[in-house]
């Protein structure tokens, strides 16, 4: 859970918006904006992604994950960091941007 915290901190930062970067093609910069922006304001209350089973997105305040959500939190944040590393593959092949997953959307 420390972790989780950590990685909290950096979102209330807004360490999204930074990692996305300038806009691929099809992008623009006030999508990845509000994008950041929405991120940033769920960290600063406390709020993570959790992905269930269903493949559903849905929010908790950190301090009210169990041992059993926790799992689902690191669905969302696998996803997540899979899109990011894909964004970067296509910036670096000059492709079209990829869609933005649900959680972040």
């Amino acid at each position: 859970m420390s972790m989780e915290h950590e990685r909290l901190d950096e979102r209330c930062e807004g360490k999204l918006r930074e990692a996305l970067g300038k806009p691929l093609p099809g992008e623009s910069v006030e999508l990845l904006d509000r994008i950041g922006e929405g991120d940033r304001l769920r960290a600063h209350h406390g709020l993570v992604a959790i992905v269930g089973a269903d493949g559903r997105t849905s929010y908790r305040y950190i301090g009210a994950i169990d041992r059993e959500e926790m799992e689902d939190r690191l669905a969302a944040q696998w996803l997540e960091e899979g899109w990011l590393r894909q964004r970067a593959k296509r910036r670096r092949m000059g492709a079209e941007a990829l869609s933005i997953p649900k959680h972040l959307g």
